[in-house]
């Protein structure tokens, strides 16, 4: 009998100890992954609370008639209209932020106007800079719907004073975060056509990366007016 108690006893403690093994495992996949995902935004295998998005933005929905009632100057963008979307978004002022980066707007229905760029309806020859937000925590942004533009597509700006300018996409790409850094704002803020004024949309798209804090990629729409 103490023989098999003794066997007993021995079989309780190996299982223990792979119980335990199993733990210490698991406990380190989750953490590895759990730092990948934080560095580089790569999505775990593992069951991981993790977010996809910034959770900061103000997602509370913008109404109709907080739409109708925003004012800004009369010179200056007061909505971005895209009709085949059923699309009217407010327009806010905006400079680069403290890295150098388009500022994002708030609120994820609205956009916001880079004011360095051509203000629409100017005599100059660049482009208009507008950005968005793709997506948030629980919802759609705006801009999700860029991925859906086609070429030829119309796009409008209405000021505020009431004038509307059209314009029609050229150019629809997928570029990542370092190309637009590097590469990307400077053409933005150009017109494809050098005799017309442009237009050029900007939203995040990819991975979030929680590290920076940012989506490693950009979906960027360029347009140039028509109606002039």
């Amino acid at each position: 009998m103490s023989g098999l108690q003794i066997h007993h006893k021995r079989e309780f403690h190996l299982l223990r100890w792979l119980l335990l093994v199993a733990a210490v495992a698991l406990m380190g996949a989750y953490v590895f992954y759990g730092i990948r995902w934080f560095k580089t935004g790569e999505l775990s295998p593992l069951p991981l609370p993790v977010a996809a998005a910034d959770g900061s933005v103000d997602e509370t929905k913008v109404t109709r008639r907080q739409i109708s009632d925003y004012t800004v100057s009369k010179a200056e963008p007061r909505y971005l209209i895209m009709d085949d979307f059923l699309v009217k978004s407010r327009i806010q002022k905006a400079d680069l932020d403290n890295r150098k980066m388009f500022t994002m707007p708030k609120n994820l229905d609205d956009v916001v106007w880079y004011e360095k760029s051509v203000a629409p309806g100017s005599k100059g020859f660049g482009a208009t800079v507008i950005a968005g937000r793709n997506i948030g925590a629980s919802r759609d942004g705006t801009f999700s719907r860029l991925k859906k533009i086609d070429k030829r597509d119309i796009l409008k700006i209405e000021l505020g004073n009431g004038q509307v300018y059209k314009y029609e996409v050229r150019d629809i790409q997928e570029k990542s975060l370092e190309w637009v850094n590097q590469t990307g704002m400077t053409q933005m803020m150009s017109s494809m056509d050098t005799t017309k004024e442009g237009l050029s949309l900007i939203t995040d798209s990819g991975k979030w990366i929680p590290s920076q804090k940012e989506f490693d990629s950009r979906v960027i729409v360029r347009a140039v007016r028509i109606d002039s």
